[in-house]
């Protein structure tokens, strides 16, 4: 996560002489923290050594694990938490600051919808099974 930052930064350095616009630079740093997490999650499951038959995307799991930040993710970049607070309670002081704080970590968001994503793949490691004539067979 902080090794991610810390390229970021050198990243957006290098990108401030095209005087790129702002939401371009947080989509960017939205797909790094995505990609981080996703890498995360990938690394997790090849630690795991299942034994799979084939290469997929399970995606019961992802539905499973990813649905929370998925919708947290939209219903902050949406305006939508702002509308309901709004309309159901009235604007209430300790419920809006409790849902801009609660759904405003976007980058905890991102990363945990990353490594649900990676941990959704499902990859085959070990090579076929072929004998060979030379092989010394057990």
């Amino acid at each position: 996560y902080y090794t991610a930052y810390a390229y970021f930064d050198n990243i957006t350095d290098a990108l401030a002489v095209y005087n790129l616009p702002v939401s371009f630079l947080n989509f960017l740093r939205f797909i790094i923290v995505f990609i981080l997490g996703f890498v995360i999650g990938l690394l997790i499951i090849i630690s795991m050594k299942r034994g799979e038959k084939r290469n997929y995307f399970d995606i019961k799991t992802f539905l499973i694990v990813g649905c929370i930040p998925a919708i947290s993710l939209m219903l902050y970049k949406t305006g939508m938490v702002n509308l309901v607070v709004t309309r159901l309670f009235n604007s209430s002081l300790t419920i809006s600051e409790l849902a801009f704080y609660f759904f405003s970590r976007e980058t905890v968001w991102t990363i945990w919808l990353g490594i649900s994503m990676g941990a959704s793949v499902r990859l085959k490691l070990k090579p076929p099974g072929k004998k060979f004539k030379h092989q010394i067979l057990d």
